[in-house]
């Protein structure tokens, strides 16, 4: 499906080259019957299917992630499709979203090494060209080269790894190398150790995470919010998914080091997309414990952070509606001082977020940190469960800092410049009652997923 919209924008794109609303409805809707699809096949008759001999594996493991991944770019795509005067402009920014989803929905369901580099070219390559699509901007220009540069880096250690995996064992079946280092453990560790190395360098979490920070500080705030959220989802499922063949110890250090430097740098820090650059470190950081353990809490915290990640970037591309001295076209807000916002619901909405983020009941961040740390108590890591409760209570300064500049906004009786279109306070209000609305449907969920999983 995804390959015959692909072929459609191109015909499309021939002939109207300037209508991007009807390009990104057009991939919506594609998307939509993808997810429609995808959720079908989860009946218990579809339990397990394979293709391309076993390359690809659709099971129950990795289906929540899937229908996540194409919910995520349909949600962001929705932004670009409602009006043009939201400076969406570039016509090749949906083909590029659907180009780099098939990236991203195919690597969780990867079962071998080699097309598991293919498919992580593939979403890298498409990464790349929207990071720098806008190529007027000269910012958006050094952010593609820096990402190409850094993310080729990556690649070289991916392969490197797959090499000497093969070398090895001449197997690239992840299900077979599974079985083989079961029996011989002693040699697992060498060659996955530098797969795991290279795809938390594609991540960009610590402690190789410096680029990640100037690319999505650099990149126009609406590929931000892209580029900073679905690569992470994908490969840490992927991660997650077969974590037999991985490290845990060497998780757990890059635990320690993100959670560690992604709560204390940004106290130094006043641009606003840095400052949530380091809270997707955190985030992710916290990901780590539950990827280590391969507990359902993985799913329920990727669920809530992707909608608090997704409607906090949609948050932020409103207030440039009222912004009447840009910083630039492309980013008209950079500094957190910038966020002065006359429209008191989106700012109410986007403090909601921040205490999501910080992790205040009944919110979904605290749920979500709640059922990893249980997790970690039952497999007795204290140590980490505690590091998650410190390093929460050092990041909530900057959460604060945030949340003290939108709240100044409250007591402001300047008349709102502009009405929101009525599509996009739809969105933001949706979101916001599923923001606030979901922890009464957690236990339901986590019961669902275990059975689904398992």
């Amino acid at each position: 499906m995804l390959l015959a919209t692909l072929v459609t924008y191109i015909v499309y794109l021939a002939y109207n080259p300037l209508l991007t609303q009807h390009l990104n409805r057009l991939a919506v809707i594609a998307l939509l019957f993808t997810f429609y699809l995808a959720w079908e096949c989860l009946g218990i008759e579809y339990s397990y299917i394979t293709i391309f001999n076993d390359w690809f594996a659709y099971t129950p493991g990795n289906s929540p992630i899937v229908l996540l991944l194409i919910a995520l770019v349909a949600s962001l795509l929705v932004y670009g499709s409602i009006t043009p005067r939201y400076n969406i402009t570039n016509q090749w920014i949906a083909l590029l979203m659907v180009i780099n989803l098939i990236g991203l929905i195919l690597l969780p369901m990867v079962n071998d090494l080699i097309p598991l580099y293919v498919i992580i070219e593939l979403q890298s390559y498409s990464l790349y060209l929207l990071t720098g699509v806008y190529n007027k901007s000269y910012n958006a220009t050094r952010g593609a080269i820096l990402y190409f540069v850094t993310g080729g880096i990556a690649s070289v250690l991916i392969l490197m790894s797959s090499a000497e995996v093969y070398q090895q064992t001449g197997l690239t079946n992840l299900s077979e190398l599974g079985t083989y280092y079961a029996f011989n453990p002693a040699q697992t560790f060498n060659s996955f150790d530098i797969l795991l190395i290279g795809l938390i360098f594609k991540m960009g979490l610590a402690p190789l995470h410096a680029w990640s920070i100037a690319v999505y500080s650099y990149t126009p705030t609406y590929i931000t919010a892209y580029i900073s959220i679905v690569a992470k989802v994908s490969i840490m499922s992927f991660i997650y998914l077969n974590i037999s063949l991985f490290n845990t110890q060497l998780l757990l250090a890059a635990f320690y080091l993100s959670i560690a430097i992604a709560s204390y740098t940004p106290l130094y820090q006043v641009t606003l997309k840095s400052i949530l650059a380091y809270s997707g470190i955190l985030n992710f950081g916290y990901l780590i414990t539950a990827v280590a353990l391969g507990d359902q809490a993985y799913y329920l915290y990727i669920i809530q952070y992707s909608l608090t990640h997704v409607l906090i970037f949609y948050c932020i591309l409103v207030v440039a509606e009222y912004t009447t001295n840009p910083a630039s076209h492309w980013s008209p807000i950079v500094n957190v001082n910038h966020l002065v916002i006359p429209n008191k619901t989106v700012c109410l909405v986007f403090i909601l977020c921040l205490f999501s983020l910080i992790g205040i009941p009944p919110l979904p961040g605290f749920y979500g940190k709640y059922y990893i740390i249980v997790a970690l108590m039952d497999a007795g890591l204290y140590l980490e469960g505690l590091g998650i409760i410190v390093f929460s209570v050092v990041a909530t300064y900057y959460y604060a800092y945030i949340i003290k500049q939108l709240a100044s906004n409250l007591t402001v009786t300047t008349s709102i410049k502009s009405a929101l279109s009525s599509s996009v306070s739809l969105i933001i209000s949706v979101y916001a009652v599923l923001l606030t609305g979901l922890f009464l449907v957690l236990p339901t969920l986590l019961e669902g997923l275990t059975l689904l999983t398992h």
